[in-house]
């Protein structure tokens, strides 16, 4: 039976940092201009919330920050985490 986070959801399971190497998610590559490819940004705040869907389930919230001071919100439910194989 298919997951249906796995139709909307990317998720790519790596055994050890060597893993994730070769499969290619090097984060501190560098473009020509010698920035980085991927931008790093911070976490600021994690906000669990116990009812935080309509539904009353728990949600996490993760609040970030770019190296601008712009912000960003991540929000992740705990069915979302159930359902990421390990």
């Amino acid at each position: 039976m298919t997951n249906p986070i796995h139709n909307a959801l990317s998720i790519f399971i790596c055994e050890d940092a060597a893993d994730a190497i070769a499969q290619g998610y090097v984060w501190t590559t560098h473009g020509p201009d010698d920035r980085p490819v991927v931008k790093p940004i911070e976490v600021k705040k994690v906000i669990v919330v116990r009812k935080g869907t309509q539904a009353g389930n728990a949600t996490v919230d993760f609040l970030l920050e770019d190296e601008t001071g712009q912000q960003f919100v991540f929000m992740v439910t705990g069915n979302l985490l159930k359902t990421i194989p390990c």
